[in-house]
């Protein structure tokens, strides 16, 4: 990103100071004044570049972490070659230049010679534009419009699609079902995804007893019990293989035999790991009875379960671990002087344990638990005996307070906000999070609208970090704009000439769609933050243009022939700068490398807006700051001497 942009400031400096030495200035003169000329406005530009990078520094969560390593490198970099531009170019113009001014100047006349016809056709051209400035802007102003009015149906999404080296799927069984049968599902997509020429190793894992649950530190990678298995596969890398990761899992689950009860999911560590979110896809089920949770969640399940592009559409409750369910008889443990709290306590003390005290070794303090024997726990009719000591003094067995019963439990009781809720999930292929989103909230308007009082529903996963991403980023956009102009105020001197510049950004935002929409490439995290630096890039050729104009007017010159001769001498630089950084995001924009998902939207976003930007700016610059300074174009007629440059 910033290799483009180092050799920017230097371009400048030379080219102005070449040019006073084909003025005849001497070699000296022409080194300090040709980087003083300029200084200013390079340094504006350069301040624009860096000043894009506070917002989002500052903003909170994942747009600190992908984009603060990146903007100290830039930003240092950028002010090094701010540096060198204002220091060490102009020492060693002044020495390397010294006794070859006019060998130098015979040389470059020839390649000015090639140059020049297309600075004669560009002075025709913005002549002609500036006399018919009205349709020029009106037509600039009907392509903004058409981008803005594309961006609603263009594809939306947290964090680009990342082709990764391996696949982890979460095997799920009904509850109950043996460790052996497990086992059987899970070798036969083993042995499938073995026959992929894409496969370098599968490892697998099925069932998870007790302890090992109550060990583990769950998520979607930890198993609740013998029905459940997790199958991993590593893939050759990227540059080795035709198909995605998703497209080769896809080929496995056709091949797969259909059988009852028994679902695949996909897990996505890379984005679990950056949104901590379940799946790309989560519909929260807000409410108070689990039943009635339950329900609603089938429900949605059923609606949803045939959009396209969704894939293990499944909700926390589907099924859930066989239970002795204990039902305490208030009435009778009233009757006989007993708390709740103390008959939870004996129930949870004999099954679970309870610390009573601690044992001192040395510096180590060692818990003691009170629990009664494993043969114990695992007996009903042991558990039923369990003594209680009642207001009397009489001696009373649980049995006596209580009622027990066989059941089912869910798999996993979640609140949010001191709410029930029940989260259904589901991952996407083929398609972009906005549309299926769209699609998911079209299926559920009706549903929506008819939850019993009290129950209601929110999006979560990658859906709403996508929408509290992007708010951040919006506003971080905004503060740029806001920082951006008060940097040119301050280099012009002048409240209304960096709203000239500020055009620029429009322009920008016209080659960002098309850029997008060409590359097939979807709005997301990458993208915006392309476009926030873009607005720092895209007004530095306006900067420097109109900085040149300034001085020119102030210097006498006639304001309609500055206007024209400060484009035209900054033509050569403004395309060479434009040029460096455009080439500087080439590699990052088409490159195909593993990883490259993740940057390669911003490198298209400043590509296409760099290049669509500095072509208008060529003409709306000189415009706006015709209109801005009430310069009229209507009966002007050029004459020789705005052949040369004042």
């Amino acid at each position: 990103l910033g290799v483009g942009m180092l050799v920017d400031n230097s371009i400048v400096v030379i080219e102005n100071t070449f040019r006073h030495l084909e003025q005849g200035e001497p070699v000296d003169q022409a080194s300090v004044v040709g980087a003083s000329e300029v200084g200013m406005a390079i340094t504006a530009s350069t301040l624009t570049t860096v000043i894009v990078f506070l917002p989002i520094v500052f903003a909170t969560g994942i747009v600190a972490k992908l984009t603060t390593t990146m903007a100290v490198t830039v930003t240092i970099a950028l002010l090094s070659s701010l540096f060198v531009a204002l220091t060490i170019v102009p020492l060693f113009s002044s020495i390397f230049y010294r006794g070859k001014g006019s060998e130098m100047i015979n040389k470059n006349a020839m390649r000015e010679a090639r140059f020049e016809g297309g600075r004669r056709l560009y002075r025709k051209i913005l002549t002609d534009a500036l006399k018919k400035r009205k349709y020029v802007l009106g037509g600039v102003v009907a392509l903004f419009i058409i981008s803005v009015a594309i961006i609603p149906f263009m594809k939306t999404e947290f964090l680009p699609e990342s082709d990764q080296q391996s696949i982890l799927l979460k095997v799920n069984l009904p509850v109950g079902t043996a460790i052996e049968e497990t086992d059987r599902v899970i070798s036969q997509a083993e042995k499938l995804f073995l026959q992929q020429p894409e496969v370098l190793v599968v490892s697998v894992e099925a069932g998870s007893s007790a302890e090992q649950n109550a060990m583990g530190a769950g998520g979607r990678m930890s198993l609740s019990g013998q029905h459940e298995g997790l199958i991993i596969v590593r893939l050759v890398p990227k540059e080795e293989r035709k198909f995605s990761d998703k497209e080769i899992l896809e080929r496995v689950r056709k091949s797969l035999p259909v059988l009852t009860n028994v679902k695949f999911e996909q897990i996505n560590m890379a984005s679990s790991a950056i949104t901590g979110a379940a799946a790309p896809v989560e519909i929260k089920i807000f409410g108070k009875d689990f039943e009635l949770l339950k329900q609603l969640a089938d429900n949605v399940v059923y609606k949803i379960r045939d959009v396209e592009g969704l894939r293990d559409v499944t909700h926390i409750l589907t099924e859930g671990s066989p239970e002795h369910q204990f039902v305490l008889d208030r009435e009778r443990a009233s009757r006989l002087g007993l708390s709740i709290g103390q008959i939870s306590d004996l129930v949870l003390t004999g099954t679970q344990g309870k610390v009573v005290n601690r044992y001192r070794d040395g510096k180590d303090e060692i818990d003691i638990k009170l629990i009664m024997a494993e043969e114990y726990r695992e007996s009903l009719d042991e558990i039923k005996t369990l003594p209680l000591t009642s207001a009397t003094g009489k001696n009373v067995y649980l049995s006596q307070v209580s009622d027990w019963q066989r059941g089912v439990g869910p798999l996993k009781i979640t609140r949010e906000n001191q709410l029930r809720e029940v989260s259904v999930t589901a991952n996407i292929i083929g398609r972009d999070l906005g549309s299926v989103i769209r699609d998911i909230r079209e299926r559920l308007a009706g549903f929506e609208e008819q939850l019993p009082e009290g129950y209601f529903i929110e999006y979560g996963g990658d859906y709403e970090e996508m929408v509290d991403t992007f708010k951040i980023l919006l506003a971080a956009l905004a503060v740029a704009v806001l920082l951006i102009y008060m940097v040119m105020a301050a280099q012009f001197e002048h409240f209304l000439h960096p709203f000239v510049v500020m055009f620029t950004l429009p322009l920008a935002l016209i080659g960002v769609v098309l850029s997008l929409l060409i590359a097939g490439q979807s709005i997301s995290l990458v993208s915006l933050v392309g476009v926030i630096i873009l607005a720092g890039v895209a007004v530095n050729n306006g900067i420097v243009m109109i900085d040149y104009m300034n001085q020119l007017i102030r210097r006498g010159v006639e304001k309609r022939k500055a206007v024209i001769e400060g484009a035209v001498t900054r033509l050569r630089p403004v395309l060479l700068t434009a040029l460096t950084t455009i080439l500087g995001v080439v590699p990052m924009a088409l490159s195909r490398s593993s990883g490259s998902e993740i940057r390669s939207p911003m490198g298209v976003v400043m590509l296409g807006g760099l290049i669509v930007c500095t072509f208008l700016t060529l003409f709306i610059i000189p415009i706006m700051y015709s209109l801005f300074n009430k310069i009229s174009f209507k009966d002007y007629q050029p004459d020789k001497s705005d052949q040369e440059t004042t």
